[in-house]
């Protein structure tokens, strides 16, 4: 049975380095929205944040096609992304229908941290990830109200990369290993 592994949670929590060093480790293949985003926005382009959102839609559309496509080949996937409750809905319902186990990793943090995090990498971004400009403190506060644990779907476990190191990795290794494996 095809078992489908949820990275996400808020903003800077480290989703993408996480699920690709978990990719590299379980030998397991790995879809990060913002990878996807970047490719279509190279390649298709946009010019206001309107075309940016169908952009957006357009990956998150790839990326449950990729999935389907593997689950139909009964080969475990990790995808990555700060899923909008509605992407979430739509996963479910597509895996709903093919039997699929899913496991969601909601990853959270202190805000401040996060932001830092946020602060920190902007200057290094893609093009595609910065059309909002750079966010205030008090909407990246408001932003972590649209991700909540509760929204995952399948079983769903919670780690704080707050203050991230190899006993958390290890942690989150672990209990992606054991449902891989169909021990959890």
């Amino acid at each position: 049975m095809s078992k489908l592994i949820i990275i996400t949670g808020f903003l800077a929590t480290l989703k993408t380095t996480i699920s690709l060093r978990l990719s590299k480790d379980l030998g397991i293949p790995c879809f990060n929205k913002d990878s996807i985003k970047e490719i279509l926005g190279e390649n298709i382009g946009f010019t206001n944040r309107e075309e940016n959102f169908k952009l957006s839609f357009a990956t998150f559309q790839l990326m449950k096609f990729m999935v389907m496509k593997n689950m139909d080949l009964n080969i475990d996937t990790i995808i990555e992304s700060n899923f909008k409750p509605s992407e979430m809905k739509e996963l479910e319902n597509a895996c709903h229908h093919q039997n699929i186990q899913i496991l969601t990793v909601f990853l959270f943090g202190d805000v401040d941290v996060l932001y830092q995090r946020y602060i920190d990498r902007q200057p290094n971004r893609h093009p595609v990830h910065t059309s909002t400009g750079l966010i205030s403190y008090e909407i990246f506060e408001q932003s972590m109200n649209q991700y909540q644990k509760e929204d995952g779907i399948g079983q769903v476990v919670s780690f704080d990369t707050t203050e991230f190191n190899e006993d958390i990795y290890h942690e989150i290794l672990q209990r992606v290993e054991d449902f891989s494996k169909g021990y959890a």
